[in-house]
C-alpha cells in the first residue's frame, strides 16, 4: 500500500471517530461473553465472526495512528498500521456480519458492533475494498432515480398486466394499482416485483385507503454497502417523489432495513425533517384490524403457526408486540420461538449477505441456530414480515428438510381475508 492511500485512509478513521465510538472501543475487556451470542461465532468457531474481533481490528489501527502509544511503542498495546493483508481481514469480519446486534443485548457494556462496523466499511470504500456486488446494487437504484422517465413506462405496464391478478383476489373488476397520484393520502414503497404489490393492493381495496404506489423499490443496498452519500441518494428517490405528490404517509413495505432507513436513519443523516410521516406496512395492517376494515376467517389456520422477529424490524426498530397482535386476529394456533423478541437468533440472512454468493456458504452454516428454533417449535408456518429473513428461510427449509411454509404477514393476512362477494360491483378508484 502507498504512503497516500495510507493517509487518505487514516482521515476517514479520524473523521470517523466520535465520543460513542470511542467509548466502544476503549471500553471492550474482551470478557467473551458476546461469543455465544453471536450465531455465526457459535455455528463455526471461526474468530474473525466474534463480535470482539470485528471491533479489534479498528481498535488496532486506532491505537497505531490516533494514540500517542500506538505511534511510538505499538506492540505494546497491539496496534497495527493499515495494510491489505488487514484490510482483508477487516472485508471478511465487517460484509459477514449480518448487523442483528444481538451481541449488544448481552455485552455488559452494551457495545454496539454496528457503529464500530460502520467506520469498518467506511475505510474499506475509501480504500476501494467494498463488496463489488453491493456496489452495484446500490449503483443501479441511484441511476434509477436519475433516470425514471426511461422506466415508468415499464412500470406502469407491468403494473397493468398485474392488475387482473388483484381485481380476481377482491373480486372487483374496476380495482386497479395506482400509481403518480397526486394528494393520495398513502404512498406505499414495495420491492421490485409484484409479490409486495398485490397483498398490499388487496389490504389497501378492502380498507377503501387512498394510496398510490411508489416508482421505487423499498430496498437499499447503499445502506448494507455503508455508503452513506449512496444511501442517502437511494432514499431521496423516495422523499422527492413523497413531497412531489403530496402524500400524507408514506408506508414501506415489509423490509426491515428499508423501514429503518427512512424513519430512523434518514433524518439522523441529512438533518432534514420529513414533512410525512414513515409507517411501516405492519402498522397498516394493526389499523385496518382495529378500525374494522378487515375481515378474517379465523378457523381457516390449522396449522401451529410461529413468528421469526426480523432483527431490523425487531432489536433495531423495537417492533415486538405489534406482529404478534396481527397473528392473534388470524389464528389463535400461535407458538413462540425461543428465545424470541430482543432474544431472538438472527436467521442469518441480513446485511445483504442474500446479495453476496461469496458469503453463502457461512450464510447457510449460520442459520443453524434458527433452524433449531424452528424444529422445537414444531411449527408449520413461519411468518417473517423481512424480504431477506424469508429468502434466508427459504434455503433453510431446503437445505435441511424442514417442511414448512414461510409466509410474509401480508400474505398471511390475505390468504385468510374474508372479502365479500357483494364487491364484484365495486367502485373503481381514482
Amino acid at each position: 500500500m502507498d504512503i497516500e492511500t495510507e493517509k487518505k485512509l487514516v482521515k476517514v478513521l479520524e473523521n470517523g471517530i466520535n465520543r460513542q465510538l470511542q467509548y466502544y472501543l476503549d471500553v471492550c475487556t474482551r470478557c467473551s461473553i458476546c461469543k455465544d451470542a453471536c450465531h455465526q461465532y457459535v455455528t463455526t468457531k471461526d474468530v474473525r465472526y466474534l463480535p470482539a474481533y470485528r471491533a479489534e481490528l479498528i481498535r488496532r489501527i486506532f491505537k497505531k495512528y490516533l494514540t500517542a502509544e500506538g505511534k511510538f511503542i505499538p506492540s505494546l498495546g497491539e496496534a497495527t498500521e493499515i495494510n491489505d493483508r488487514l484490510l482483508d481481514d477487516l472485508f471478511e469480519s465487517t460484509y459477514a456480519c449480518t448487523g442483528c446486534r444481538r451481541c449488544m443485548y448481552y455485552c455488559p457494556f452494551s457495545i454496539d458492533t454496528t457503529w464500530v462496523l460502520s467506520l469498518a466499511k467506511a475505510i474499506l470504500i475509501a480504500a476501494g475494498k467494498g463488496s463489488s456486488i453491493l456496489t452495484e446494487l446500490a449503483d443501479a437504484s441511484v441511476m434509477k432515480g436519475e433516470n425514471i422517465a426511461l422506466f415508468k413506462d415499464i412500470i406502469i405496464d407491468t403494473l397493468k398486466d398485474t392488475e387482473a391478478q388483484i381485481q380476481e383476489k377482491v373480486k372487483d373488476p374496476n380495482a386497479i394499482i395506482p400509481i403518480d397520484k397526486e394528494g393520495a393520502e398513502i404512498l406505499y414503497v414495495a420491492l421490485s416485483g409484484v409479490h409486495s404489490i398485490i397483498p398490499a393492493a388487496v389490504i389497501f381495496h378492502q380498507a377503501k385507503a387512498d394510496w398510490t404506489l411508489s416508482m421505487f423499490e423499498a430496498a437499499n443496498y447503499g445502506y448494507f454497502l455503508g455508503d452513506t452519500e449512496k444511501a442517502v441518494k437511494i432514499a431521496d428517490r423516495i422523499v422527492n417523489e413523497a413531497k412531489r405528490l403530496n402524500v400524507k404517509e408514506v408506508v414501506i413495505t415489509e423490509c426491515g432495513h428499508a423501514y429503518r432507513v427512512m424513519q430512523i436513519l434518514y433524518e439522523y443523516w441529512t438533518k432534514e425533517k420529513l414533512p410525512f410521516k414513515v409507517t411501516s406496512i405492519l402498522e397498516i395492517m394493526s389499523r385496518y384490524f382495529k378500525e374494522g376494515k378487515i375481515k378474517i376467517d379465523t378457523g381457516k389456520i390449522k396449522d401451529i403457526v410461529t413468528y421469526h422477529d426480523p432483527c431490523q424490524f425487531g432489536r433495531n426498530a423495537g417492533f415486538y408486540d405489534l406482529p404478534r397482535e396481527i397473528i392473534q386476529y388470524v389464528t389463535t394456533n400461535f407458538r413462540e420461538l425461543e428465545p424470541n423478541r430482543e432474544k431472538n437468533w438472527c436467521c442469518g440472512g441480513g446485511g445483504g449477505l442474500v446479495a453476496q454468493p461469496d458469503f453463502d456458504e457461512l450464510r447457510l452454516e449460520s442459520g443453524r441456530k434458527k433452524v433449531e428454533q424452528i424444529k422445537k417449535s414444531k411449527a408449520k408456518i413461519v411468518i417473517s414480515p423481512c424480504e431477506n429473513c424469508r429468502l434466508q428461510l427459504d434455503n433453510l427449509n431446503e437445505k435441511y428438510e424442514l417442511g414448512i411454509t414461510i409466509s410474509s404477514m401480508m400474505d398471511f393476512v390475505v390468504d385468510t381475508m374474508i372479502i365479500p362477494e357483494d364487491e364484484k360491483e365495486g367502485t373503481k378508484e381514482k
